[in-house]
């Protein structure tokens, strides 16, 4: 029995370092030898300031209440902000169109739209840079007053 005993215990001992050597398999995706440092070269900046505002997300909520609309807006990353007339990716202001005319420019995430008369209308959002430049990011819907 304690010969049983020391054969089981040494092939235990031989199975745990078996297991335990130095080298590990390595994904084919992550060898050394296949990464490829990226280059990013200034003429390419604006393929990226492009690839980010398709990648950013705007997201919109609503309610009515009489004849107001309360307007709550989610942009992650994003600073609501029109101090300066710079073109800076992350940042900027909303635009506010009420059945196709430019009402104003809004500068925070939730606001009010006050007194709409009674009946339909198309309320739209337009996420531009602080220049005044599109995200292309836009929101439409329709509210009945």
């Amino acid at each position: 029995m304690i010969m049983q005993m020391k054969w089981l215990a040494m092939l235990t001992l031989l199975t745990i370092m078996a297991a335990c050597s130095p080298e590990k398999p390595v994904p084919e995706g992550n060898k050394k030898d296949s990464i490829v440092p990226t280059e990013i070269h200034e003429s390419d900046r604006n393929a990226i300031e492009t690839m980010n505002s398709q990648i950013r997300k705007f997201q919109v909520r609503h309610h009515v209440e009489g004849n107001n609309v309360y307007v709550e807006c989610y942009v992650p990353d994003f600073t609501f902000n029109g101090e300066r007339n710079t073109k800076k990716e992350g940042e900027g202001h909303i635009v506010l169109y009420i059945d196709g005319k430019k009402k104003s420019d809004i500068y925070s995430a939730a606001f009010i739209i006050k007194g709409l008369s009674k009946g339909r209308h198309t309320i739209n959002l337009e996420l531009v840079y602080n220049d005044s430049t599109s995200y292309q990011l836009k929101k439409e819907w329709i509210v009945n007053i």
